[in-house]
Order: C-alpha cells, then sequence, then structure tokens
C-alpha cells in the first residue's frame, strides 16, 4: 500500500454505511499470501450484501474474495461439495440443483459468498431443523497474517473453528470449505400461505409450524407482519410455509428444473435521488394490500430459489429508500419473551418508525460458536429508512430491551447496536477474543464494525 494507491467507494448492502478504502482482488493463493504478508491492516471482504459495516474498513485494505470462486471438487454420490470463498451461493445452486442436490442453509439472498456465510454463520428459514450454515460445513481452510494456512473442523481445533464461524472474518482469510450438501428431487417448491388477523394468531401459528420443523429440516417458515394496522390488528400477517417439491409434487407438463433466467434480475439500480420513494402512507398501502391478497391463492409451485431467497428478486430495494439507504435491525429473543415483541413493535410505531418491511421466524438452537447469532426462539427483521433513524439512541432504546430479555443483535447486519450491550448479548464473548487473539496475536483483521463496537478491545 502506497499513498498513491486509489481508493474505492465501499458500502453494505443496504447503503447506510459507507467507506472509501484501497481494494485488492487477489485471483491466486500466491497473490492473496503477498497481500497479507505485506502488512498493515485488512477487512476481508465478500460480496458487499451484509447490511450494516461488517464488511467495511475502518482503515487499511479492503480484501476481496470474490475472484476466488472455483468450485474444487464435487463428490456427487455423497453430496460433498469443496469451494473457495468467493464462490456464490447462488452459482452453487444453480450448479448443484439439477444433480439433485441443495445448500442445505440459504438466508434470505443467496448472492453472498461462502466465506461471508461461513463468517456470519448464516441461518435460514428452516434454522428449528436444519441448524446454521457452519453445522453443515466439514471443514475449512483458514489463512494468517503469516500467509500460514490451517485446516480447522469441529474435530482439529474446534475452538478455532468455531471461532470462525460466525466471527465476522476477524480471525483469518476464510480460503476454502468443505460443505455437505442434502438432497432434493427438484428445482421447486410447494408453498402454503395463510393469513393470521393478530400478533397473538401469528405467534401461535410459528409455535405450531416450529414443532414441525424441529424433524423437519426441509421445512422453510417466515412471518411477515403488518406494523402499519393499529390496535389489535397490529402484528397480523403473512405465514409462508415452503418446502421442496418432490418429484410426485408436480404437474405432468412442469419440468424438474425452473427456467432461472425467468427468476435472475439485472444489476443493481443507483440509489433514488433524495429520500426515495419510501414514506409512510405509501408503506400502509402496500402493506394494507399485501394482506388482503394473500388469502387469494392458499398454495402454489414456485421455483425453489425464489421461496427460500425473495431478496434475489428485490435488488432495487436498498434504492427505493433514497440516497441515505436503510437500516435493516434484527434482533432473537428466547421463546418465552414474546411480550419483548410487542413492546418492540409498539416502541416502533409510537416513535413513527414503522418498518417498510417486518418478518419474523422460529429459530432453533444455537451452535458452539461464541459470536453465531441464532438462540432458541424468534427472530425478527426490521427495514428502517435511515432518514428516519436520526440517531442511534432510538434503536438503543429496543437493544436495551432486547438485552434485558436474553437475547442478542445480529451482527451481520448491524450499524447501531450500542457497544456496552454487546457482552450482555454475546456472554461467551471474552472466549471468543481470547481464541480470536491466539489466531490473530498482532491483530491484523478488522473491519468497521469491530471498531465500532470494541471487539478487539
Amino acid at each position: 500500500m502506497t499513498p498513491d494507491d486509489p481508493t474505492v467507494a465501499l458500502s453494505g448492502w443496504g447503503r447506510s454505511s459507507r467507506r472509501r478504502s484501497i481494494v485488492r482482488r487477489p485471483a491466486s493463493d500466491e497473490e492473496l499470501i503477498e497481500v497479507v504478508r505485506s502488512g498493515g491492516q485488512l477487512t476481508v471482504r465478500g460480496a458487499g450484501r451484509s447490511c450494516g459495516d461488517a464488511a467495511l474498513p475502518e482503515q487499511g485494505i479492503a480484501l476481496d474474495l470474490t475472484p476466488r470462486n472455483r468450485v474444487l471438487s464435487f463428490d456427487q454420490r455423497n453430496g460433498v461439495i469443496v469451494v473457495e470463498a468467493g464462490a456464490v451461493l447462488a452459482d452453487l445452486m444453480d450448479q448443484v440443483l439439477p444433480l439433485g442436490w441443495s445448500l442445505p442453509v440459504l438466508p434470505g439472498t443467496a448472492r453472498i459468498t461462502v466465506g461471508g456465510a461461513l463468517a456470519s454463520d448464516v441461518h435460514g428459514k428452516n434454522h428449528p431443523g436444519a441448524g446454521s450454515f457452519g453445522q453443515h460445513v466439514l471443514w475449512l481452510a483458514l489463512l494468517d497474517a503469516d500467509g500460514k494456512t490451517t485446516e480447522l473442523s469441529a474435530g482439529h481445533d474446534p475452538d478455532g473453528f468455531w471461532a470462525t464461524l460466525g466471527g465476522m472474518g476477524l480471525t483469518g482469510v476464510i480460503l476454502r470449505a468443505g460443505i455437505q450438501l442434502q438432497p432434493v428431487e427438484t428445482g421447486w417448491a410447494v408453498q402454503r400461505r395463510r393469513r393470521t388477523r393478530s400478533l397473538d394468531e401469528t405467534i401461535d401459528v410459528l409455535r405450531e409450524l416450529a414443532t414441525q420443523q424441529e424433524g423437519d429440516p426441509n421445512l422453510h417458515v417466515v412471518a411477515w407482519l403488518d406494523t402499519h394496522t393499529p390496535g389489535p390488528r397490529l402484528g397480523r400477517g403473512v405465514v409462508d410455509e415452503a418446502h421442496p417439491a418432490r418429484v410426485a409434487d408436480l404437474p405432468p407438463a412442469v419440468q424438474l428444473q425452473p427456467d432461472r433466467r425467468r427468476f435472475v434480475t439485472g444489476r443493481a439500480i443507483r440509489s433514488l435521488p433524495g429520500p426515495g420513494v419510501v414514506f409512510r402512507p405509501t408503506i400502509a398501502a402496500a402493506s394494507a394490500a399485501r394482506w388482503h391478497f394473500a388469502g387469494a391463492r392458499n398454495q402454489r409451485l414456485l421455483p425453489l430459489m425464489s421461496a427460500l431467497c425473495p431478496l434475489d428478486r428485490l435488488d432495487a430495494w436498498p434504492a427505493a429508500f433514497g440516497r441515505r439507504g436503510l437500516i435493516q435491525y434484527q434482533f432473537a429473543i428466547p421463546s418465552e419473551a414474546t411480550a419483548v415483541l410487542r413492546r418492540v413493535l409498539a416502541f416502533l410505531v409510537g416513535s413513527r418508525l414503522s418498518p417498510a418491511l417486518t418478518t419474523l421466524k422460529n429459530l432453533g438452537f444455537g451452535t458452539p460458536g461464541p459470536l453465531s447469532f441464532p438462540i432458541h426462539g424468534w427472530t425478527l427483521a426490521a427495514d428502517l429508512p435511515a432518514r428516519w433513524v436520526q440517531n442511534d439512541s432510538k434503536l438503543h432504546s429496543i437493544d436495551a430491551m432486547v438485552a434485558d430479555a436474553g437475547g442478542r443483535v445480529y451482527l451481520a447486519k448491524d450499524s447501531t447496536l450500542d457497544p456496552a450491550l454487546l457482552p450482555d448479548m454475546y456472554p461467551r464473548l471474552k472466549t471468543w477474543q481470547r481464541t480470536r487473539d491466539r489466531l490473530d496475536p498482532d491483530r491484523r483483521f478488522t473491519s468497521a464494525l469491530a471498531e465500532r463496537l470494541n471487539l478487539l478491545p
């Protein structure tokens, strides 16, 4: 790095967190090792789909791993795939679905890299049965600041393995990983949709489905909540449950694999000028229409990727929020803390922060990863126009509610968390910090998130 190196404008997917940085895109192991050994601080970055500042540098170099995206081997008989960390989940699905395999866990977007999925230990709508992404990783190769590569697994340096899964890219550079896939018969999903008339009814339906999910890793469930209808109907919703379609589920004229070209969007558009098109009256009208029309069709056949990754058809979503972008606030709370869901929704409405999009999902049990997000209970995600959040203190009130309930905020999406509450939300933080310091004693790997939350004291 020299003073003459040009900087590049970077942002999170929500476009509310921005930095300028020197970017390096090494395509080979040799180039990557040379950059790592050159000194200075490094921020590992994948596809840039985290909403906040998790993959943004506060200082130093941004290390873009997307050129390293090869499939190194694929055991089609046993469903074990070995891939480089820059491989995008959607591209992997395009390759393995026609061969009868699927990634066992997919978050709301499949346009993230394998390295990002590991560093965030992402979860999907089937978490009570399938767990998080890291639970299907057989091993991973980690590059340290000295240019040395170590293979980690649950059986070989489990502390390092689990510190890296959910470790937000702060333990080193994930080079590649071996992942266990799951078999599927088709590239379709059968989706069932039902409406609820209150938050209590939404919770009851999700609880009923969570019991089924615990025994079925292929059952994917998510609820959209209406946060713009006041009174007892606040939190009414639409609950979608989906499972991969079997051959017997398909009508005779339907091919086993859908035409992916029909479901791929083009390039993301630039942010719309000024405040964009997201306003309280338009959100309220759209929410009412969504709830009303959800009752028109109870069951339908969808491409699997459309059912599991709806965000990939909404690439222009952040642009709609205008120049300042969106903040996605996501938290998890224990299963018995449903009163917190009501308090959070009431607080958002009372503070004139009614989200443009609110979803609620079941979570199963967590992992040995000290910074892995899921806990047994609920996770609520709310998309807020950044222009409405004039300062972080408004959301700090929700931070306190979540922490008091024994919950936590999702670091992969965070941009506003009160740093003082981080140890309460992640009680094994010091354990993670000790392992992290063993893996990177000179603290070369960092990020704007790490600096803001004092993850590396």
